[in-house]
């Protein structure tokens, strides 16, 4: 009988862009009352004209990936990165930024990460997420 080594590793990382699904699915089943959320798509490949217009039009490099206003009315914005994935310079100026007006501010690494800091936030239901 041969026997063969069992790998518990997923052979595949989880992409930041799965992350930030899954992340976006537990705010649409699991919100907290008054929490709004959205996405800045700032990245993707864009011409120069439009990449110029939407400069003038007030895109910023660094903007976090989810952008919250939770039911106290305070602002909150979560970073979400791949496990081998670090903010940018441009990204830890927003955070620098929004920090300093009192804002919330977060980067997580995985699904779990992320949801533990959006409870944390109040920007999920704990019971539900706990179900």
């Amino acid at each position: 009988m041969t026997m063969h080594a069992i790998s518990l590793r997923d052979p595949r990382p989880v992409s930041e862009e799965s992350i930030q699904r899954a992340v976006i699915q537990h705010l649409k089943l699991t919100a907290a009352p008054g929490v709004v959320y959205f996405h800045c798509p700032n990245g993707e490949a864009r011409s120069k004209a439009t990449g110029a217009r939407l400069k003038a039009m007030g895109v910023r490099r660094g903007v976090a990936d989810i952008c919250l206003v939770l039911p106290s009315g305070r602002s909150a914005f979560l970073e979400l990165k791949s496990a081998k994935g670090r903010p940018s310079d441009e990204q830890k100026a927003f955070a620098a930024d929004v920090s300093k007006s009192g804002a919330l501010y977060a980067v997580a690494a995985s699904i779990d990460q992320a949801l533990q800091i959006l409870i944390e936030w109040g920007a999920l239901n704990a019971r539900k997420e706990a179900a």
